[in-house]
Protein backbone atom coordinates (compact mmCIF):
# COMPACT_ATOMS: atom_id res chain seq x y z
CA UNK A 1 0.00 0.00 0.00
CA UNK A 2 1.58 3.28 -1.15
CA UNK A 3 -0.37 6.10 0.46
CA UNK A 4 -0.36 9.84 -0.17
CA UNK A 5 -2.71 12.35 1.44
CA UNK A 6 -4.01 15.62 0.01
CA UNK A 7 -5.72 17.98 2.44
CA UNK A 8 -8.61 20.06 1.13
CA UNK A 9 -8.96 23.22 3.20
CA UNK A 10 -12.16 25.07 2.33
CA UNK A 11 -11.86 28.82 2.92
CA UNK A 12 -8.23 28.11 3.85
CA UNK A 13 -9.27 27.06 7.34
CA UNK A 14 -8.78 23.81 9.21
CA UNK A 15 -12.36 23.10 10.18
CA UNK A 16 -15.20 20.71 9.48
CA UNK A 17 -15.12 21.72 5.82
CA UNK A 18 -11.53 20.50 5.55
CA UNK A 19 -10.85 16.87 4.77
CA UNK A 20 -8.24 14.40 3.52
CA UNK A 21 -8.08 12.63 0.17
CA UNK A 22 -6.28 9.31 0.59
CA UNK A 23 -4.61 8.28 -2.68
CA UNK A 24 -2.88 4.97 -3.43
CA UNK A 25 -3.41 1.36 -4.48
CA UNK A 26 -5.01 -1.39 -2.40
CA UNK A 27 -6.44 1.12 0.07
CA UNK A 28 -9.93 -0.40 0.34
CA UNK A 29 -8.69 -3.29 2.44
CA UNK A 30 -7.34 -0.66 4.88
CA UNK A 31 -10.44 1.54 4.77
CA UNK A 32 -11.51 0.81 8.34
CA UNK A 33 -8.14 1.95 9.66
CA UNK A 34 -7.96 5.01 7.38
CA UNK A 35 -11.48 6.09 8.34
CA UNK A 36 -11.39 4.99 11.97
CA UNK A 37 -11.74 8.45 13.51
CA UNK A 38 -14.73 9.23 11.26
CA UNK A 39 -16.56 5.91 11.69
CA UNK A 40 -15.96 5.81 15.45
CA UNK A 41 -18.50 3.06 16.23
CA UNK A 42 -21.27 4.78 14.28
CA UNK A 43 -24.10 3.28 12.29
CA UNK A 44 -23.07 3.20 8.61
CA UNK A 45 -25.24 3.25 5.50
CA UNK A 46 -23.30 2.36 2.34
CA UNK A 47 -24.96 3.52 -0.88
CA UNK A 48 -23.29 1.66 -3.73
CA UNK A 49 -23.57 1.05 -7.45
CA UNK A 50 -25.32 -2.30 -8.01
CA UNK A 51 -22.51 -3.02 -10.48
CA UNK A 52 -20.53 -4.15 -7.44
CA UNK A 53 -23.24 -6.59 -6.39
CA UNK A 54 -23.65 -8.40 -9.70
CA UNK A 55 -20.18 -8.29 -11.28
CA UNK A 56 -17.83 -10.99 -9.96
CA UNK A 57 -14.69 -9.19 -11.12
CA UNK A 58 -15.50 -6.16 -8.97
CA UNK A 59 -17.33 -7.45 -5.92
CA UNK A 60 -14.10 -8.60 -4.25
CA UNK A 61 -13.05 -4.94 -3.93
CA UNK A 62 -16.42 -4.11 -2.46
CA UNK A 63 -16.41 -7.10 -0.10
CA UNK A 64 -12.94 -6.26 1.22
CA UNK A 65 -14.06 -2.68 1.83
CA UNK A 66 -17.18 -3.77 3.73
CA UNK A 67 -15.20 -6.26 5.84
CA UNK A 68 -12.72 -3.53 6.74
CA UNK A 69 -15.23 -0.87 7.83
CA UNK A 70 -17.34 -3.38 9.79
CA UNK A 71 -14.51 -3.64 12.30
CA UNK A 72 -14.99 0.02 13.26
CA UNK A 73 -18.78 0.40 13.01
CA UNK A 74 -21.78 -0.38 15.19
CA UNK A 75 -23.63 -1.65 12.12
CA UNK A 76 -23.36 -1.52 8.33
CA UNK A 77 -26.42 -1.46 6.05
CA UNK A 78 -26.25 -1.53 2.26
CA UNK A 79 -28.36 0.21 -0.37
CA UNK A 80 -27.71 -0.73 -4.01
CA UNK A 81 -28.67 1.74 -6.73
CA UNK A 82 -28.28 1.94 -10.50
CA UNK A 83 -25.46 4.14 -11.75
CA UNK A 84 -25.50 6.32 -14.85
CA UNK A 85 -26.92 9.77 -15.44
CA UNK A 86 -30.19 8.30 -16.68
CA UNK A 87 -31.00 7.33 -13.07
CA UNK A 88 -29.68 10.51 -11.43
CA UNK A 89 -33.22 11.71 -10.77
CA UNK A 90 -35.51 13.01 -8.04
CA UNK A 91 -37.34 9.69 -8.19
CA UNK A 92 -34.21 7.71 -7.35
CA UNK A 93 -33.30 10.27 -4.67
CA UNK A 94 -36.68 9.78 -3.00
CA UNK A 95 -36.19 6.01 -3.00
CA UNK A 96 -32.77 6.43 -1.40
CA UNK A 97 -34.11 8.77 1.28
CA UNK A 98 -36.89 6.38 2.21
CA UNK A 99 -34.49 3.43 2.31
CA UNK A 100 -32.02 5.26 4.54
CA UNK A 101 -34.77 6.42 6.90
CA UNK A 102 -36.01 2.83 7.24
CA UNK A 103 -32.80 2.01 9.11
CA UNK A 104 -33.77 4.27 12.04
CA UNK A 105 -30.92 6.70 11.52
CA UNK A 106 -29.96 9.64 13.70
CA UNK A 107 -27.66 12.61 13.15
CA UNK A 108 -24.62 10.55 14.07
CA UNK A 109 -25.31 8.07 11.26
CA UNK A 110 -22.64 8.17 8.56
CA UNK A 111 -23.40 7.70 4.86
CA UNK A 112 -20.76 6.27 2.53
CA UNK A 113 -20.95 6.65 -1.25
CA UNK A 114 -19.23 3.74 -3.03
CA UNK A 115 -19.29 4.12 -6.80
CA UNK A 116 -18.80 6.53 -9.66
CA UNK A 117 -19.78 10.16 -10.00
CA UNK A 118 -23.53 9.57 -10.11
CA UNK A 119 -23.51 7.53 -6.90
CA UNK A 120 -21.37 10.15 -5.16
CA UNK A 121 -23.54 13.03 -6.34
CA UNK A 122 -26.86 11.51 -5.34
CA UNK A 123 -25.64 9.97 -2.06
CA UNK A 124 -24.01 13.27 -1.13
CA UNK A 125 -27.24 15.11 -1.89
CA UNK A 126 -29.19 12.64 0.23
CA UNK A 127 -26.81 13.13 3.16
CA UNK A 128 -27.12 16.92 2.90
CA UNK A 129 -30.90 16.85 3.39
CA UNK A 130 -31.50 13.81 5.61
CA UNK A 131 -32.36 15.09 9.09
CA UNK A 132 -31.29 18.48 7.69
CA UNK A 133 -27.77 17.18 7.15
CA UNK A 134 -25.67 14.19 8.15
CA UNK A 135 -22.03 13.40 7.34
CA UNK A 136 -20.83 11.30 4.41
CA UNK A 137 -17.65 9.85 2.95
CA UNK A 138 -16.74 9.43 -0.71
CA UNK A 139 -15.24 6.19 -2.08
CA UNK A 140 -14.99 7.00 -5.82
CA UNK A 141 -14.49 3.98 -8.08
CA UNK A 142 -13.98 5.59 -11.51
CA UNK A 143 -11.15 7.77 -12.77
CA UNK A 144 -13.59 10.60 -13.40
CA UNK A 145 -14.94 10.55 -9.86
CA UNK A 146 -11.48 10.16 -8.30
CA UNK A 147 -10.04 13.21 -10.04
CA UNK A 148 -13.13 15.39 -10.06
CA UNK A 149 -16.65 14.77 -8.78
CA UNK A 150 -15.81 13.27 -5.37
CA UNK A 151 -13.89 16.40 -4.37
CA UNK A 152 -15.38 19.82 -3.78
CA UNK A 153 -18.79 19.15 -2.26
CA UNK A 154 -21.06 19.52 -5.28
CA UNK A 155 -24.00 17.15 -4.92
CA UNK A 156 -27.26 16.81 -6.80
CA UNK A 157 -29.48 15.26 -9.43
CA UNK A 158 -30.52 16.13 -12.96
CA UNK A 159 -33.76 17.93 -13.74
CA UNK A 160 -35.94 17.44 -16.79
CA UNK A 161 -34.50 20.66 -18.26
CA UNK A 162 -30.81 20.05 -17.65
CA UNK A 163 -27.92 18.46 -15.80
CA UNK A 164 -27.25 18.96 -12.06
CA UNK A 165 -29.92 21.63 -11.70
CA UNK A 166 -31.08 20.41 -8.28
CA UNK A 167 -28.55 20.01 -5.48
CA UNK A 168 -26.47 21.40 -2.64
CA UNK A 169 -22.90 22.08 -1.62
CA UNK A 170 -22.03 19.49 1.03
CA UNK A 171 -18.41 18.56 1.69
CA UNK A 172 -17.46 14.95 2.55
CA UNK A 173 -15.56 14.04 5.71
CA UNK A 174 -12.96 12.16 3.67
CA UNK A 175 -12.26 10.64 0.26
CA UNK A 176 -10.45 7.39 -0.58
CA UNK A 177 -9.14 7.15 -4.16
CA UNK A 178 -7.91 3.56 -4.57
CA UNK A 179 -6.24 3.17 -7.95
CA UNK A 180 -6.47 -0.64 -7.85
CA UNK A 181 -10.23 -0.54 -8.39
CA UNK A 182 -9.72 1.31 -11.69
CA UNK A 183 -8.63 -2.01 -13.19
CA UNK A 184 -12.31 -3.03 -13.12
CA UNK A 185 -13.36 -0.14 -15.37
CA UNK A 186 -14.47 -0.62 -18.98
CA UNK A 187 -12.04 1.12 -21.34
CA UNK A 188 -14.67 3.61 -22.42
CA UNK A 189 -15.19 4.76 -18.82
CA UNK A 190 -11.44 5.04 -18.25
CA UNK A 191 -10.98 7.21 -21.33
CA UNK A 192 -13.95 9.34 -20.30
CA UNK A 193 -12.33 10.02 -16.94
CA UNK A 194 -9.12 11.02 -18.69
CA UNK A 195 -10.99 13.92 -20.32
CA UNK A 196 -11.38 15.53 -16.89
CA UNK A 197 -7.67 14.96 -16.21
CA UNK A 198 -6.71 16.82 -19.39
CA UNK A 199 -9.00 19.64 -18.29
CA UNK A 200 -6.84 20.41 -15.27
CA UNK A 201 -3.73 20.93 -17.37
CA UNK A 202 -5.65 23.19 -19.72
CA UNK A 203 -7.06 25.33 -16.90
CA UNK A 204 -3.85 26.27 -15.09
CA UNK A 205 -0.91 23.88 -15.50
CA UNK A 206 0.70 23.68 -18.94
CA UNK A 207 3.54 21.52 -17.59
CA UNK A 208 0.98 18.94 -16.46
CA UNK A 209 -0.60 19.03 -19.93
CA UNK A 210 2.83 18.43 -21.51
CA UNK A 211 3.40 15.52 -19.12
CA UNK A 212 0.03 14.06 -20.16
CA UNK A 213 1.02 14.32 -23.83
CA UNK A 214 4.03 12.12 -23.06
CA UNK A 215 2.40 9.73 -20.60
CA UNK A 216 -1.22 9.22 -21.71
CA UNK A 217 -0.55 5.62 -22.78
CA UNK A 218 0.85 4.71 -19.34
CA UNK A 219 -2.20 6.26 -17.68
CA UNK A 220 -4.68 4.46 -19.91
CA UNK A 221 -2.73 1.23 -19.34
CA UNK A 222 -3.22 1.76 -15.58
CA UNK A 223 0.38 2.25 -14.55
CA UNK A 224 0.21 2.76 -10.77
CA UNK A 225 2.84 5.50 -10.55
CA UNK A 226 1.27 7.46 -13.41
CA UNK A 227 -2.25 7.07 -11.97
CA UNK A 228 -1.08 8.34 -8.59
CA UNK A 229 0.45 11.42 -10.19
CA UNK A 230 -2.71 12.05 -12.21
CA UNK A 231 -5.02 11.87 -9.19
CA UNK A 232 -2.74 13.84 -6.87
CA UNK A 233 -2.10 16.60 -9.41
CA UNK A 234 -5.75 16.86 -10.49
CA UNK A 235 -7.09 16.94 -6.92
CA UNK A 236 -4.40 19.43 -5.85
CA UNK A 237 -5.35 21.81 -8.67
CA UNK A 238 -9.03 21.48 -7.82
CA UNK A 239 -8.37 21.95 -4.10
CA UNK A 240 -6.33 25.09 -4.80
CA UNK A 241 -9.16 26.58 -6.86
CA UNK A 242 -12.05 25.78 -4.50
CA UNK A 243 -10.34 26.54 -1.19
CA UNK A 244 -11.54 30.15 -1.21
CA UNK A 245 -14.53 29.77 -3.55
CA UNK A 246 -16.53 26.83 -2.23
CA UNK A 247 -19.83 27.84 -3.79
CA UNK A 248 -18.65 28.97 -7.22
CA UNK A 249 -19.08 32.69 -6.82
CA UNK A 250 -15.88 33.36 -8.76
CA UNK A 251 -12.89 31.36 -9.95
CA UNK A 252 -14.34 27.91 -9.18
CA UNK A 253 -16.26 28.35 -12.43
CA UNK A 254 -12.94 27.70 -14.23
CA UNK A 255 -13.41 24.02 -13.37
CA UNK A 256 -16.35 24.05 -15.80
CA UNK A 257 -14.10 24.36 -18.85
CA UNK A 258 -15.97 22.55 -21.63
CA UNK A 259 -18.99 21.87 -19.45
CA UNK A 260 -21.33 24.53 -20.87
CA UNK A 261 -21.13 22.79 -24.24
CA UNK A 262 -20.76 19.32 -22.72
CA UNK A 263 -23.78 19.48 -20.41
CA UNK A 264 -25.94 20.73 -23.29
CA UNK A 265 -24.84 17.76 -25.41
CA UNK A 266 -25.60 15.30 -22.59
CA UNK A 267 -29.00 16.82 -21.95
CA UNK A 268 -29.97 16.63 -25.63
CA UNK A 269 -28.77 13.02 -25.66
CA UNK A 270 -31.13 12.32 -22.76
CA UNK A 271 -28.29 10.90 -20.62
CA UNK A 272 -28.23 7.55 -22.39
CA UNK A 273 -25.17 5.59 -23.52
CA UNK A 274 -24.96 7.38 -26.86
CA UNK A 275 -22.55 9.68 -25.06
CA UNK A 276 -21.22 9.65 -21.52
CA UNK A 277 -20.08 12.58 -19.41
CA UNK A 278 -16.36 12.47 -20.12
CA UNK A 279 -16.95 12.17 -23.86
CA UNK A 280 -19.27 15.18 -23.78
CA UNK A 281 -16.66 17.11 -21.77
CA UNK A 282 -13.96 16.22 -24.34
CA UNK A 283 -16.11 17.61 -27.15
CA UNK A 284 -17.05 20.60 -24.98
CA UNK A 285 -13.42 21.46 -24.24
CA UNK A 286 -12.51 21.28 -27.93
CA UNK A 287 -15.48 23.54 -28.70
CA UNK A 288 -14.40 25.96 -25.96
CA UNK A 289 -10.91 26.19 -27.50
CA UNK A 290 -12.35 26.66 -30.99
CA UNK A 291 -14.66 29.36 -29.64
CA UNK A 292 -11.69 31.02 -27.92
CA UNK A 293 -9.90 31.09 -31.28
CA UNK A 294 -13.00 32.52 -33.00
CA UNK A 295 -13.10 35.36 -30.47
CA UNK A 296 -9.40 36.05 -30.96
CA UNK A 297 -8.13 34.77 -27.63
CA UNK A 298 -5.99 31.79 -28.62
CA UNK A 299 -4.05 30.49 -31.60
CA UNK A 300 -5.13 27.76 -34.02
CA UNK A 301 -2.00 25.80 -33.08
CA UNK A 302 -3.21 25.61 -29.47
CA UNK A 303 -6.62 24.34 -30.59
CA UNK A 304 -5.05 21.63 -32.75
CA UNK A 305 -2.68 20.57 -29.98
CA UNK A 306 -5.58 20.11 -27.56
CA UNK A 307 -7.60 18.13 -30.08
CA UNK A 308 -4.59 15.95 -30.84
CA UNK A 309 -4.28 14.74 -27.24
CA UNK A 310 -7.98 13.92 -27.03
CA UNK A 311 -7.82 12.02 -30.33
CA UNK A 312 -4.72 10.04 -29.29
CA UNK A 313 -6.53 9.12 -26.07
CA UNK A 314 -9.48 7.70 -28.01
CA UNK A 315 -11.87 10.53 -27.18
CA UNK A 316 -14.19 12.47 -29.50
CA UNK A 317 -13.29 16.04 -30.41
CA UNK A 318 -16.42 17.13 -32.27
CA UNK A 319 -20.13 16.40 -32.34
CA UNK A 320 -19.72 14.73 -35.74
CA UNK A 321 -17.59 12.08 -34.00
CA UNK A 322 -20.78 10.82 -32.33
CA UNK A 323 -23.02 9.92 -35.31
CA UNK A 324 -25.87 8.72 -33.08
CA UNK A 325 -26.31 12.27 -31.76
CA UNK A 326 -28.49 14.31 -34.06
CA UNK A 327 -29.59 17.82 -33.11
CA UNK A 328 -29.61 21.38 -34.40
CA UNK A 329 -27.61 24.40 -33.29
CA UNK A 330 -30.86 25.98 -32.06
CA UNK A 331 -31.53 22.96 -29.80
CA UNK A 332 -28.09 23.29 -28.29
CA UNK A 333 -28.40 27.03 -27.76
CA UNK A 334 -31.74 26.52 -26.01
CA UNK A 335 -30.00 24.28 -23.47
CA UNK A 336 -27.58 27.07 -22.54
CA UNK A 337 -30.36 28.94 -20.73
CA UNK A 338 -30.18 26.30 -17.96
CA UNK A 339 -26.43 26.69 -17.43
CA UNK A 340 -25.70 27.39 -13.76
CA UNK A 341 -23.06 30.04 -14.58
CA UNK A 342 -25.69 32.43 -15.95
CA UNK A 343 -25.88 35.73 -14.07
CA UNK A 344 -28.49 38.40 -14.80
CA UNK A 345 -29.66 36.40 -17.83
CA UNK A 346 -26.20 36.67 -19.40
CA UNK A 347 -24.29 33.64 -20.65
CA UNK A 348 -20.87 32.95 -19.19
CA UNK A 349 -18.22 30.80 -20.89
CA UNK A 350 -14.92 29.41 -19.70
CA UNK A 351 -12.40 30.15 -22.45
CA UNK A 352 -8.61 30.01 -22.89
CA UNK A 353 -5.89 32.43 -23.88
CA UNK A 354 -3.60 29.44 -24.26
CA UNK A 355 -2.99 25.98 -22.84
CA UNK A 356 -2.76 26.35 -19.06
CA UNK A 357 -4.56 29.71 -18.92
CA UNK A 358 -8.36 29.64 -18.69
CA UNK A 359 -10.49 32.65 -17.89
CA UNK A 360 -14.14 33.54 -17.31
CA UNK A 361 -15.81 35.40 -20.18
CA UNK A 362 -19.12 37.05 -19.37
CA UNK A 363 -21.82 38.48 -21.62
CA UNK A 364 -20.77 36.94 -24.95
CA UNK A 365 -22.75 38.26 -27.89
CA UNK A 366 -25.69 35.94 -28.61
CA UNK A 367 -25.36 36.12 -32.39
CA UNK A 368 -21.68 35.18 -32.24
CA UNK A 369 -22.57 32.12 -30.15
CA UNK A 370 -25.32 31.08 -32.55
CA UNK A 371 -23.06 31.49 -35.59
CA UNK A 372 -20.37 29.42 -33.90
CA UNK A 373 -22.80 26.60 -33.09
CA UNK A 374 -24.02 26.58 -36.69
CA UNK A 375 -20.41 26.13 -37.85
CA UNK A 376 -19.74 23.34 -35.34
CA UNK A 377 -22.97 21.38 -35.86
Amino acid sequence: MNLEIINVNINKKINKSSYPIFVGNNLLIQAGELLKKYINNKKLIVIHDNFFSINKSTNSHFDLFIQSIKKEATSVNLIAISGGDKTKTMSQLTNILESVLSFDIDRDTLLIAFGGGVVGDIAGFASSILLRGIDFIQIPTTLLSQVDSSVGGKTGVNGSLGKNLIGTFHQPLAVIADTSILKTLPRRELRAGFAEVIKYGLIKDKNFFIWLEHNFEKILNLNDISLNKVIITSCSIKSDIIQDDEKEIGKRALLNLGHTFGHAIESIGNYDKKIIHGEAVAIGICMAFSFSKKLGFCLESEVERVKALFKKSGLPTAIKDMPNLLFSSDEMFDKFKYDKKIRNNKLTFILNNKIGESFIKKDVNTEIIKNFLTEEI
